[in-house]
């Protein structure tokens, strides 16, 4: 019998979230101990490396750097952990636009600064964002208008002690969120459907039809309904995941009046609040059970 943990976030990375980021993880546990597997749930703020040393599977939502350098600790030796702490490290702001942009993933224009550099911009709206570890205040995320504001917000981040700050073109359109759960192979999902027991998933909603955990949708007004090809989106989201190295993923889109599709965010395991029943019986299935 396989033996699994899971690791709840740390309340910190999920303001006014707690509860929902914790019931998919609860979903999945419930659904592995119902199929007789033995399931342990910790808090990453009490996760020592007794919890997951002796687990076959460790399911993480955590990302503390004390949680982090764990699971790379224990994953080198023989535990499978979703997702690689590899992953959960590239899903710093700074590291994911780096690498989806080097990687032509479709994504909002946007530049890696050192707090300390002279900041040049010229695309206007923009979002000023704390470019290390992640959002954890709504400080750290900031809708700026022009240079005089750009000016006055990044002198307040430095004042915050962040170092590195991320400048991202405003995008108007349709804000969309997308939820994933990768395919155990490529051929395992189409544009038709499910093929094979290892099919992944993949599920979209109107940003505007959830609550936002900081309360910037209404910057980007009201939902439009414009045309898309949810193939594209799809495609793009999975490729986005791909090169980042997520297995369970989330993230943010706008879609523009033409149909055109831009990620503005990617992030590792996501609450699922929409269709938590369905990821969590495709996420157990990356368990290998």
């Amino acid at each position: 019998m396989k033996s699994i943990v899971g690791i709840y976030r740390a309340s910190q990375f999920s303001p006014n979230m707690e509860d929902s980021d914790a019931a998919i993880l609860n979903a999945v546990a419930d659904r592995l101990r119902q199929s007789g597997y033995e399931v342990t749930c910790v808090r990453e703020e009490r996760l020592v490396k007794t919890d997951v040393e002796a687990a076959d599977v460790v399911l993480t939502m955590g990302r503390l750097t004390s949680t982090i350098n764990l699971l790379q600790e224990v994953e080198s030796e023989r535990v499978k952990v979703i997702n690689s702490p590899i992953a959960i490290r590239h899903c710093e702001r700074k590291r994911f636009t780096q690498i989806l942009m080097d990687e032509d993933v479709p994504f909002a224009q946007s530049r890696v600064f050192q707090s300390s550099d002279n900041i040049t911009w010229d695309l206007f709206p923009c979002w000023l964002k704390k470019g290390e570890g992640y959002a954890e205040v709504a400080e750290d995320v900031v809708y700026v208008r022009n240079a005089d504001e750009l000016a006055v917000q990044v002198d307040r981040m430095r004042r915050r002690g962040i170092a590195t700050l991320v400048v991202s073109q405003h995008l108007e359109g349709d804000l969309i969120k997308f939820y994933g759960v990768a395919p155990l192979c490529p051929t395992d999902i189409s544009p038709e459907g499910e093929v094979g027991k290892g099919a992944g998933f993949f599920s979209w909603s109107y940003a505007s039809d959830r609550p936002d955990k900081f309360g910037n949708n209404p910057t980007n007004h009201q939902t439009q309904g414009y045309r898309f090809s949810e193939q594209a989106l799809q495609e793009i989201s999975n490729h986005a995941a791909t090169v980042i190295g997520l297995d369970v993923y989330g993230g943010d889109c706008v879609v523009s009046d033409n149909g055109t599709i831009q990620l503005i965010d990617i992030n590792d395991w996501p609450s699922f609040s929409r269709c938590r029943e369905q990821a969590a019986e495709k996420i157990i299935r990356l368990i290998g059970y």
